[in-house]
């Protein structure tokens, strides 16, 4: 009977400790449920507490250093002008007002206009050059994932060869990453010179496969496989006031004739989603919530009074400080954000974009203000700021002159997807354009691989989800 006593009693104790656990485990999944997806802009300490950092951990940032050096763009290399008439000037300098849309720079112009631009396709060819090529079997090694398309540069000219595309949004990413790579190629004046080139590129915000091989929007230091391409943001993008990359740049210079710095409001302005990034997002609304120079608030796409909530790109020129937080991963709102002559207050960013290389953070070139990824000295940062306008404005005018004016042009992405290009040559295989196909025993005949970005466009959207597999 004893050892019976014993026995419930072990039993009970281990029901108890299962029913605690079960249930504690439960509170905990709920309490990391509410806190990733509720709009509230308050969360109880313990919650916040549990919230997992994931993506947005603390104890990671990077550092951008520009080999090539930013000052070298104030002071470009003089260039002779082959296009020069005998009265004008014979040497030819980037200039914002003229070459900002100009897609078709020769290669030594993008170099001269450019420095600093092509760190992260240097970097990536050096890593690939200590290793072997890339191989036509790497390539076709690993299976798309979402997101991913598989092309080619033949002659000049650009083929889809397959897609894994899951939704409209994933659709018209990828349409506009090809758009922006067969813009640059058609504007260049020698297209016999675009090298053949077989790639697979992703527009997602994270890429599922960072130690492959892979063109990707944004990667974190420790990926040095992936090579970096422009976001396909430069191209268009479908949302409410934003439209074409250049449009929303000549509506800021626009805004700011009207409304220049002096009239700007003296505060800080964000908006966005707290559930792409909760921990690192909820931060900034913990610091800026009832400060005085403080207008962060998020966006609420089912609340009512969305419109009044919401503010454009564009609109958010309207004031002198400008904060930015990653979002999945990097955030494609930032450049939008430095097309205004406003000052850019940003954590320490983990994901780095191909441009990235230019931040500069202190110093006389200092183009933004770099704050913890906890956002705890943002306070201090923006007494500074207001305190010190002379610091703000100068600030405000080195990002204007080094991204709205140089930097994130049309111009500069389209001298940087060339570069990319003739580095990826330099360390991968030579794509064929045909196949050959077994036709019996004696005849032989060639499949041409792909199909023409120019038809492909023309597709229904459910034939260009998963091509070929859809057609």
């Amino acid at each position: 009977m004893i050892y019976v006593r014993r026995r419930i009693g072990v039993g009970d104790a281990l029901t108890y400790f299962f029913v605690s656990a079960s249930a504690l485990i439960i509170i905990l999944i709920c309490s990391i449920l509410y806190g990733t997806r509720t709009e509230n802009p308050s969360l109880p300490p313990l919650v916040k507490e549990v919230l997992p950092a994931g993506r947005c951990l603390c104890e990671f940032s990077t550092t951008f250093t520009c080999d090539t050096c930013l000052d070298c763009a104030a002071s470009q290399t003089l260039i002779p002008n082959a296009n020069a008439t005998f009265d004008e000037d014979e040497s030819w300098v980037f200039t914002h007002r003229r070459d900002a849309n100009n897609y078709g720079l020769d290669e030594d112009q993008c170099q001269a206009a450019f420095p600093g631009l092509y760190e992260d396709i240097e970097r990536a060819r050096r890593f690939r050059t200590r290793r072997n090529k890339v191989t036509e079997q790497e390539l076709s090694s690993f299976d798309l994932t979402k997101g991913m398309v598989r092309a080619m540069l033949y002659d000049g000219e650009l083929y889809v060869l397959q897609t894994f595309l899951v939704d409209n949004v994933n659709r018209q990413k990828a349409v506009a990453a090809l758009a922006s790579i067969h813009r640059s190629v058609v504007a260049t004046h020698h297209r016999e010179a675009v090298p053949n080139i077989e790639f697979v590129l992703t527009v997602e915000d994270l890429p599922a496969q960072p130690k492959k091989p892979i063109w990707a929007l944004a990667r974190r230091s420790q990926d040095h496989d992936l090579w970096l391409m422009p976001d396909f943001g430069f191209w268009s993008w479908e949302m409410p006031q934003i439209g074409t990359f250049s449009e929303v740049a000549t509506e800021a210079i626009e805004r700011e004739d009207i409304e220049p710095w002096d009239q700007k409001q003296e505060k800080l302005v964000w908006r966005g989603k707290i559930n792409f990034a909760p921990k690192l997002r909820r931060a900034l609304l913990d610091a800026s919530r009832g400060k005085t120079w403080s207008d962060v608030g998020q966006v609420q796409w089912k609340n009512p009074d969305f419109k009044e909530q919401f503010l454009g790109p564009v609109d958010q020129c309207n004031y002198k400080f400008i904060a930015h937080a990653e979002g999945r991963s990097y955030s494609g709102a930032l450049k939008y954000r430095q097309l205004c002559r406003s000052v850019i207050v940003s954590h320490k960013l983990q994901w780095i974009q191909h441009y990235h290389y230019l931040f500069r953070s202190n110093g006389t070139n200092q183009n933004f203000v770099e704050v913890e990824r906890d956002f705890s000295d943002l306070d201090e940062a923006m007494a500074e700021l207001l305190t010190l306008p002379e610091k703000a404005k100068r600030i405000a005018d080195n990002s204007v002159a080094v991204f709205r004016e140089r930097y994130l042009t049309a111009a500069a992405e389209a001298c940087y997807w060339r570069a990319l290009f003739k580095a990826w040559n330099e360390v991968s295989f030579e794509p064929i354009l045909y196949n050959g196909v077994e036709v019996g025993e004696k005849h032989k005949r060639t499949q041409k691989r792909g199909v023409r970005y120019e038809t492909f466009i023309l597709y229904e959207q459910e034939r260009q989800m998963e091509y070929p597999k859809s057609a």
